[in-house]
This record gives structure tokens, sequence and C-alpha cells, in this order.
């Protein structure tokens, strides 16, 4: 039986809706993905704020910008030149690549047998003792800490994606046979008993679904000729055999009334520019805008981070860290002190790394939202945006 049916999925508030069809086609009414939002916070090590809290009689103004038309490959669709901000023409800024989502698991092997079976192949660099790396494409990867890597994983469980994560493909047949592979693997005993699922094709939407052992929603889609070409820039060893071209976009489920405000942030903030879609507001980047942040407002949902984050490269790192540092956002995640503590400038130049997690409110300093984002700059040890000589 399928865990939800080829055209709908509910989400945590138990309303399906619809998701947009592959890029390069009219956009629809998004589909709600996980029920991640409906999880209790897990007890996770507390995490170490940097800098100033926020003033919140400190209102900003929202810097009004020379608006360039925003490249999108989706054909024109019902939003308004008034629902599109970009970034500054000239402006080095902007979000150059969503390159990896970290989520907690409970098995390695489960994770790989999932991974390898959409057409991600293992990273490997990495003993698998160590944390499993999935390359998905050339771009962009899945991280997925275990209880072999880290105990207290064993106690808190996994991780549900509080949303949906769209993978392209190159051919309608390269997506039907990680549909195969993916249902094939019910029949090992890991895998009975868990979230995994398949569902069918749906040619309307030209989309198909799929679920991981623990819950976390994929939508599949054939990517359009631009967002193919886009997602082959850049080489990562060992991507060679990938059967899959990588992340199209990433839903975030956010609380009502956020996502708006939220988007805003990453553009005032982070100078991403932002787009509104049918039923959400998108951040567009990634090599030749091919990817997407989406925010996605579904009731019920707290907006409280589980522990998962995402993996962001951008333009202007050093400008945008001043701008975080100044509201009181940069902090350090004690779980990856080995890898990053940047708490100033100098700090985050030489680790080519930064992090934060809250979203706010520019103009009254509320807390919309929280997720993690490791922060990356071209100067990265692991930046794959680099072509092939």
């Amino acid at each position: 039986m399928l865990l939800f049916p080829s055209h709908a999925v509910t989400g945590c508030t138990g309303h399906a809706t619809r998701c947009p069809p592959r890029w390069g086609a009219e956009p629809q009414t998004a589909l709600s993905g996980s029920r991640g939002c409906a999880l209790p916070l897990r007890a996770l090590p507390r995490f170490l704020s940097i800098g100033t809290a926020v003033t919140v009689a400190a209102r900003c103004r929202w810097r009004r910008r020379q608006v360039r038309q925003v490249p999108t490959l989706m054909a024109a669709s019902s939003t308004s030149a008034a629902d599109t901000v970009a970034v500054a023409q000239g402006d080095a800024t902007g979000l150059l690549l969503i390159e990896h989502l970290n989520l907690n698991v409970l098995s390695t092997q489960v994770a790989l047998d999932f991974y390898e079976a959409l057409g991600c192949c293992r990273d490997a660099r990495r003993p698998m003792n160590k944390t499993l790396h999935s390359n998905c494409g050339s771009l962009t990867q899945f991280h997925t800490p275990s209880p072999e890597n880290e105990a207290y994983i064993a106690g808190d469980g996994a991780q549900t994606w509080r949303g949906h994560v769209e993978l392209l493909y190159n051919s309608l047949e390269s997506l039907q046979a990680a549909a195969t592979r993916v249902a094939q693997l019910r029949e090992k005993a890991e895998f009975q008993g868990t979230s995994l699922a398949v569902g069918d094709w749906n040619d309307e939407q030209q989309e198909l679904w799929a679920s991981d052992a623990y819950g976390n929603k994929f939508a599949l889609r054939v990517a359009s000729n631009g967002a193919a070409a886009a997602m082959r820039v850049g080489i990562r060893p060992g991507t060679e055999d990938c059967k899959v071209l990588g992340i199209g976009s990433v839903t975030l489920q956010v609380p009502p009334g956020t996502a708006e405000r939220g988007a805003k942030f990453y553009a005032e903030l982070l100078g991403f520019s932002m787009t509104r879609e049918p039923s959400a507001w998108a951040l567009l980047g990634g090599p030749q805008s091919a990817q997407r942040l989406r925010l996605e407002e579904h009731a019920g949902c707290s907006g409280q981070e589980l522990g998962e984050h995402l993996a962001i490269y951008i333009q202007d790192f050093d400008a945008c860290f001043e701008r975080l540092l100044q509201r009181g956002l940069i902090w350090v995640n004690p779980r990856f002190v080995h890898l990053d503590k940047s708490t100033n400038l100098d700090e985050a130049r030489k680790y080519n790394c930064f992090r934060f997690k809250d979203i706010l409110d520019l103009e009254t300093g509320e807390k919309l939202f929280e997720l993690e984002h490791e922060v990356r700059s071209t100067g990265h040890k692991s930046c794959p945006l680099r072509t092939a000589s």
C-alpha cells in the first residue's frame, strides 16, 4: 500500500495539496511534504549565541533596490512584477548553491541503500565509519550521520525534513528507473514496517513522489534542458556514475504568516532574489537560478529546528557575515566545532564558513522560524563550483 497517492501528499495539517510540476512548465499549487512540523523538538546540544541581542525597537527599513528581471527556469505565471524582488544590478550577491542537507538517520546502511536507489553515489573518499555523504549529481549531497558516527542519535532518533526535497533527473526513463529501485527496497527486511514508499508517475503534474524509511519526502521530476545543463556545472570526484542530476529545490514548511517576511530576511541580509509562487515564497539561486529554497506556510508548524541543517554557498560572504553579526545572529553549533567555530570575520574567513539559525522579521525583530544554515564561501575546501579543465 502506498504511503500517498501519486497526485497528493498529506502535510502536517492533514490537508492534501498539489506540487509544482517540473521546471520549465507552468507552476501549480505547491504540495505539502512532511510530517516534520508535528515532531517534537529534539534535545540537541545548546547552541552558543554570538553577539548582542536583536533590538526590537530598531526597525530596519526595506532598502529600495534597482530590480532586474529574475532569471527563472519556469514559464511566465500569474506572478506579477511587484511580487518579485531581486538584487541590484551589478551587485556581487546571491545564493550560489544549495549544496547539502544534513539529516540524522538510525542506520548508515539503510541510508546508503535508499540514496543509491535514488541514483546517488557514496563519496568513497570517506570511510564508512564516518558520516555518510551521498553525492547527488556533481553539485549537491545528502549528509546522514547515524549512531555509528554519533552515539546520541540512537536516543534522539532520525530526523524528518520539515517539507520536501525536489530531485531532478535527465529523463523520464532515468527517473522511473530510480523509482523501480526504491520500490525494490521494500523486499529488504531493514525497510519493512518503515515509511519507505514510492508513488506512480503523475502525467498531469509531471512528477513522482517517494519517501525514505524515516518519512522524508522527495519529489522526482525531469529537469528542463536549462536546469539539466546548470546542474552539470562544476566538478566533484566520484560523481561520474550518479544517475540523478541534483537537488532542484528544497521546500521548508513555516508557520502561517511568516513566508514573505522570511523571504525578505534572505533578500535583505543575504542578497537572495525572491519571488512569489502560488503557495510559497521562493529564494532563487544556484547555477543559472536552477535552484530554489521555498518557504511554504502550514498551519500547526512551530518553526522550531529539529537539529537538521542546510548548507549553502553565497556571494558577498564578508558583508553577509557582518550584517548577521550586527543583529546577534551568528552562532556556533557545538556539534560541529571540529569543522568551524566562527565568531568574528577573521574566523569566518579562516574556515570559509559561518552558521546562523534564526530567521527574523526585520522590522519588528520577531523570530519567525528556525533552520540551521551552514554558510560557505567559494574558498571552502569542499566547494564543487569549479569547472573541469
